[in-house]
């Protein structure tokens, strides 16, 4: 039990870091992708803190249903959206519109997630070390899940790899395409997440989600260029 609250707790702590430094970024620059990374990354921190209350107290339909429809059901989708504005510079009315679907989907998630009926003994049967599987039936709920998780893990990770590559041909921007690596490097690893819990127990499956964080949390910050400064007059003397 305690390692699996410290596990939690650098979860959350990280999470609330993260969305706090990807929202003032976008509030300054205004980028599309960073607003989706945003609210994935703030969506993340929900489902996380709701495993750290279902390991304080055990599984309630509150923490679980704020679980799948955060961290089962949309978290790769939004991610995989910021990816998609980042890498379709020049085909924004087509992420928009990808967008305007993703929005609509996801409405429908939670909301089908929020009223839908939960067995309580499913809950309790899986203990508060171990995320309660099969609890919503497979229609029209984990097929809707499968559908975003499709989507976003293909366009974060495609798109992730996609963009890598394309900086490395260019032989220029090393670092960036680092970040762009280590960012798909952070989707595998958050797309298979579900499934290593499944798998092995939720030490693994925690570890797993913080892994994951680390590895998206370092590529944005190495993606983000730090402001350029002003020249000052003694550098424009010497040049």
């Amino acid at each position: 039990m305690g390692i699996n609250l410290l596990i939690s707790g650098a979860d959350v702590v990280l999470g609330l870091f993260f969305t706090a430094l990807v929202t003032r970024q976008y509030a300054e620059r205004r980028k599309r992708h960073q607003l989706m990374w945003a609210i994935a990354i703030a969506m993340w921190t929900i489902a996380v803190a709701a495993e750290f209350a279902a390991t304080l107290s055990g599984w309630t339909e509150l923490t679980y249903r704020a679980y799948y429809a955060t961290g089962a059901l949309l978290i790769p989708a939004w991610l995989g959206m910021g990816t998609l504005y980042l890498v379709m510079p020049t085909r924004k009315q087509l992420a928009d519109r990808i967008l305007g679907a993703l929005v609509v989907l996801s409405i429908l998630g939670i909301i089908l997630i929020s009223v839908w009926t939960i067995n309580p003994a499913q809950l309790s049967s899986a203990g508060a070390d171990f995320v309660p599987l099969r609890v919503f039936p497979f229609f029209p709920i984990q097929i809707l899940l499968i559908i975003l998780n499709t989507f976003g893990a293909l366009a974060f990770i495609l798109g992730a790899l996609s963009s890598a590559l394309h900086f490395m041909r260019m032989q220029a921007m090393g670092e960036r395409a680092l970040a762009t690596a280590l960012i798909a490097l952070g989707g595998i690893i958050a797309a298979v997440a579900h499934s290593l819990g499944v798998l092995s127990g939720i030490e693994l499956f925690r570890v797993s989600e913080l892994v994951a964080l680390i590895f998206i949390f370092i590529g944005f910050i190495l993606s983000s260029p730090a402001p350029r400064r002003a020249a000052t007059p003694e550098a424009r003397a010497a040049s």
